[in-house]
């Protein structure tokens, strides 16, 4: 991120707290990357991850790797919320697409909020280095049971939770 112009016309060091949100946006952004591809670098997803960030920190969080790994984990949730609305879906016991149409999976925003709420509360409650192969455990966990329309993040989470410890 940019400075701030002085009164000479030139540009000052960024202050810290705006040195930290580029920082955590930086090593989220590394990582999402990384996991979804170079197809998911898109300004979109820029600003949701930006948007994010600066969410948490305004509501208070200040350190670095938190506001990182929420960031991620929101951006995560989006990228596999998408990937699950643009599926075909698949048909059950006989019953035709045309019938499960309406059951394909489109989530609310307030949905999607939801679940990233859900995943967070599933982070806090984890060691902080858990490795990814969880968090997408728990990530698909979440979706699964907001695909069934649960919309409550505690009880999201808790199942989440709970099929991690039964795994």
């Amino acid at each position: 991120m940019d400075g701030e112009t002085n009164h000479n016309g030139g540009l000052s060091a960024p202050d810290e707290k705006t040195a930290a949100l580029a920082r955590a946006f930086d090593s989220a952004w590394e990582r999402f990357i990384a996991t979804e591809g170079a197809e998911a670098d898109t300004d979109a997803n820029r600003k949701r991850l930006a948007s994010k960030i600066v969410a948490l920190s305004r509501a208070g969080e200040a350190d670095e790797d938190r506001l990182a790994q929420s960031g991620l984990i929101h951006l995560s949730v989006l990228a596999e919320a998408a990937r699950l609305g643009s599926q075909p879906p698949a048909p059950i016991d006989g019953i035709g697409t045309s019938q499960q149409a309406t059951h394909a999976q489109a989530f609310s925003p307030q949905t999607v909020a939801a679940m990233s709420a859900a995943l967070e509360q599933c982070v806090e409650t984890l060691p902080l280095q858990t490795p990814s192969s969880a968090l997408q455990f728990l990530s698909a966990r979440i979706l699964e049971q907001a695909s069934r329309g649960e919309q409550d993040p505690e009880r999201l989470s808790r199942h989440a939770l709970e099929a991690l410890r039964n795994r």
